[in-house]
């Protein structure tokens, strides 16, 4: 017996002995890889990546990140060769690899990103079926809603599930939720990004901004107005699907179910809202409702919306200032403090409207929409502003100014706001003008509601 357990002892030794020492090989050679991979080294990369794919396939989902960054830059260098057989080689390796990663990695705290990541993949590589991309798109949106940032994915993924409803294979109800979620989705990384984004640019103002953050406001301004153009591209491809006469029967038919249901129903009413669908009794069924099951920003802020489009202006904006008291989120407020500007501006309340714009402004500083506003209300202002043609054109500076702010905080709204900048000041006195009239350098009062003064340019 004691032979036995000897021999047994011995077999044990052996297996773990050998055991170690593969894992050992399998740890030099993911260290070897690396070091060339992060010198750039690709060539040397590969070839103990590969040792590692054959040896180690479940070893580190690092072999599988590895190879898949590796193949990614060799699919760009084809891509630029204009290498149609390697490029079509590369694609379908990493495609593989996401596949190998799954299998050999099921319970990986990745799995939300590789989905999400796969589906890209073949989206840009224009691989599989609408019907495969909505599936891989699915499901990793459904493990983790806050890896779905990619404004390519969002579209890819909403675009993939108008193709399927119009085959049949989803409902109705399942587009306009997904169009709800996604449309959260872009939501949420609006406001990241330009939130971040406005904490970068106070720091550039106090000329604090370190290189690495120069470099990631540039990124921010230059990739911060596609979320807007990706929502814009969604509604277009909905098209008639998300009209009021496919909303208002799918919200009617589907009340009863959820009227106790504050999510559905806040969804619906922002819906109808946004459609401009507000006018049919549904949507105040639905925001009395709301309001009814849970008092809140949204359920007040849809109360301001229905007494609006019903003309009582006093109770909506009694409505809407309650729902600023109602949330703790500055960009709620920002927004509601805007519709009351733009509601004052409405009313010819000019002063009235400038203080709810900046009231917007102190809480979401890149709202350039709120600028806009202030400039427009100065450039109205023009022929009751000054004693003279010369001090009344001389308001178009204070305007152009503040089209130049919208332009410098909002780069959603920078073409358009500079090309309002550019009509605002054609307007003003020219440099002749300011010659004749020996202005340049001078401060001029503006004797009305605007106060304050403007300085004629020097030049």
């Amino acid at each position: 017996m004691k032979r036995i357990y000897t021999l047994l002892g011995i077999i044990l030794f052996s297996f773990w002995g050998t055991y170690a020492q593969e894992a050992n090989k399998c740890d030099v050679n993911l260290s070897l890889e690396r070091d060339y991979l992060n010198g750039r080294r690709y060539d040397e990369a590969l070839t103990y990546w590969n040792q590692l794919i054959k040896e180690c396939p479940k070893h580190s989902e690092a072999v599988y990140a590895d190879g898949i960054k590796i193949f990614k830059i060799k699919l760009k260098s084809a891509k630029k060769a204009g290498n149609l057989e390697q490029e079509k080689k590369y694609t379908n390796q990493i495609l593989t690899l996401y596949d190998q990663w799954l299998a050999n990695f099921p319970n990986s705290k990745n799995l939300a990103r590789i989905y999400h990541d796969k589906g890209l993949m073949m989206l840009n590589s224009n691989t599989g079926t609408k019907e495969d991309l909505y599936n891989i798109f699915s499901k990793g949106y459904n493990l983790d809603k806050t890896k779905f940032t990619n404004p390519k994915a969002i579209y890819g993924y909403f675009d993939a599930g108008v193709t399927i409803y119009k085959d049949k294979k989803i409902s109705f109800e399942q587009l306009i939720s997904l169009y709800d979620n996604l449309m959260g989705s872009i939501d949420n990384s609006t406001e990241k990004y330009t939130k971040l984004m406005e904490d970068l640019q106070k720091k550039e103002d106090a000329g604090e901004l370190m290189t690495k953050e120069a470099h990631k406001l540039k990124a921010i301004r230059k990739n911060l107005p596609v979320y807007t153009i990706v929502a814009k591209n969604m509604d277009n491809i909905l098209g008639e699907l998300g009209d009021c006469k496919h909303l208002v029967p799918l919200y009617k038919r589907n009340f009863d179910l959820n009227k106790d249901n504050p999510t559905w129903l806040r969804k619906a009413a922002s819906n109808l809202s946004k459609k401009d669908c507000s006018n049919d009794p549904i949507f105040e069924k639905l925001v009395v409702q709301l309001d009814k099951i849970e008092p809140s920003y949204n359920s007040a802020y849809f109360l301001g919306i229905l007494n609006e489009k019903h003309g009582r202006i006093n109770t909506a904006i009694n409505y809407y200032k309650k729902a600023i008291n109602l949330s703790n989120k500055a960009y709620d407020k920002a927004k509601i403090y805007y519709k009351l500007a733009r509601l004052a501006e409405k009313r010819g309340q000019k002063s009235q409207a400038r203080t709810y714009a900046y009231k917007a402004l102190e809480y979401k500083p890149s709202m350039g929409s709120a600028y806009l506003l202030i400039g427009r209300l100065y450039a109205r202002s023009a022929n009751s502003c000054g004693t003279d043609e010369f001090s009344k054109r001389a308001t178009y500076w204070l305007a152009a100014s503040m089209a130049d702010k919208a332009a410098r905080v909002d780069p959603s709204m920078a073409k358009t706001a500079r090309k309002i900048a550019s009509s605002y000041r054609s307007k003003a006195p020219s440099k002749t003008d300011i010659f004749m009239k020996n202005m340049g350098g001078k401060k001029i009062t503006m004797k009305c509601w605007i106060g304050g003064s403007v300085t004629v340019p020097k030049k």
